[in-house]
């Protein structure tokens, strides 16, 4: 493939000092630059393409990985190819090495297979808080072995995508609502119909407490210093935080003004003096 014209005093100029050679390395180069453009512009192309057809961010993140890699490897393949390499030999050797290091490197493979699997399953999607092998975060993307999750204290938390297809994946953002429990231990001595009044009241004023379903406080159980009040308020998956400190902080204030004893562990300790 002849890419400079043979009049350029540029091409001339190659031909005298490097020989046949000059005219097969410039034309790769020139292929190796548009190329490496071209690519960039088609995958931004087909990505914008993917965006009108509605698909979640974390599929369009993982396709323009595996553009961006398919399209720079024919892009080599072509520039090697105008070196006078036979590129059929070329494919060969790349076909029979590929399927040699995806032997060697199957876990790798694996983890493509996992992504795809991941893709099309959809377990969660892009921007979900999820929680995995001990981490929660939110999910920012999947690539073509990894995925990645910003933990809640903004760390980056990389998981292969084999590894994360065989979890057991706890989705937090799945749904709409979501429901806040809370164990509320008052002493014996405290008046149960007055502790759990309070507790309705306080949930009552809080805007991002849901009324349907109904929010339930009851006595759980007893235990050894105390009574346990259970109490669950639905409310928005977005207000889940902020609904569940905004409770524990309002229920404490109006206890205390009550005169309302919350309990804690106890240990009653009667010495006796020998006669």
């Amino acid at each position: 493939m002849e890419i400079i014209n043979e009049s350029s005093w540029f091409y001339n100029f190659a031909i005298k000092k490097l020989g046949i050679f000059g005219e097969n390395f410039f034309n790769a180069v020139i292929i190796l630059i548009i190329g490496w453009w071209l690519s960039k512009l088609l995958v931004s192309i087909v990505v914008k393409m993917i965006k009108k057809s509605n698909v979640d961010d974390i599929v369009i993140s993982f396709i323009r990985s595996i553009l961006n890699i398919v399209l720079k490897v024919i892009v080599i393949i072509m520039c090697v190819g105008s070196l006078g390499v036979n590129t059929a030999s070329l494919v060969a050797v790349l076909t029979t090495g590929g399927a040699a290091i995806v032997l060697g490197l199957k876990d790798s493979a694996t983890g493509v297979v996992s992504g795809i699997i991941i893709l099309f399953s959809k377990p969660f999607s892009k921007g979900d808080v999820i929680e995995v092998n001990g981490y929660t975060g939110k999910v920012m993307e999947i690539q073509m072995l990894y995925s990645i999750l910003l933990t809640l204290d903004n760390k980056r938390v990389v998981i292969p995508n084999n590894e994360l297809a065989n979890s057991v994946i706890i989705n937090y953002s799945f749904e709409e609502t979501r429901r806040v429990d809370l164990c509320i231990d008052v002493h014996y001595s405290t008046d149960i119909e007055l502790a759990k009044k309070v507790i309705q009241e306080v949930i009552f004023n809080q805007p991002n407490a849901l009324r349907e379903p109904e929010p339930y406080v009851r006595v759980d159980q007893y235990k050894d210093s105390s009574i346990a009040i259970a109490v669950r308020v639905w409310g928005l998956t977005d207000d889940y935080y902020a609904l569940k400190v905004d409770l524990l902080e309002k229920i404490k204030i109006a206890f205390d003004e009550k005169g309302i004893e919350m309990a804690y562990p106890q240990l009653d300790v009667h010495i006796e003096k020998e006669r």
